[in-house]
């Protein structure tokens, strides 16, 4: 059996238009930061909820606009999702209270 490469790339959809897709839903956004945090406390790699977080606040606008309003610095953010910085508990609770969410201990 033939695969033409081509029509099959044509009727895909890349993982980051997907993710752009889901990344609307505030719901999908919720399980998302969920299940990064989840995954942190298995695999010890809080990198990956960083990244978690950044996608959620990008797909509410600018890394800029929300600085601003958790009254964090742009830079500090950055390295904060580069991974180049480990945030205290408060950070992480002043980014997630902005986004509508809160620390839960279950």
């Amino acid at each position: 059996m033939k695969f033409d490469a081509e029509k099959i790339k044509a009727n895909t959809i890349s993982h980051d238009k997907l993710m752009e897709k889901y990344m609307k839903d505030s719901e999908f956004q919720k399980e998302y930061l969920n299940l990064s945090l989840a995954e942190y406390l298995t695999d010890g790699d809080f990198n990956k909820f960083y990244k978690s977080l950044e996608q959620v606040i990008k797909s509410r606008g600018s890394i800029t606009t929300f600085a601003k309003k958790v009254n964090i610095d742009r830079a500090n953010l950055y390295t904060l999702f580069n991974g180049e910085k480990v945030p205290r508990l408060d950070t992480i609770a002043k980014i997630l209270k902005e986004l509508g969410y809160t620390i839960k201990v279950a």
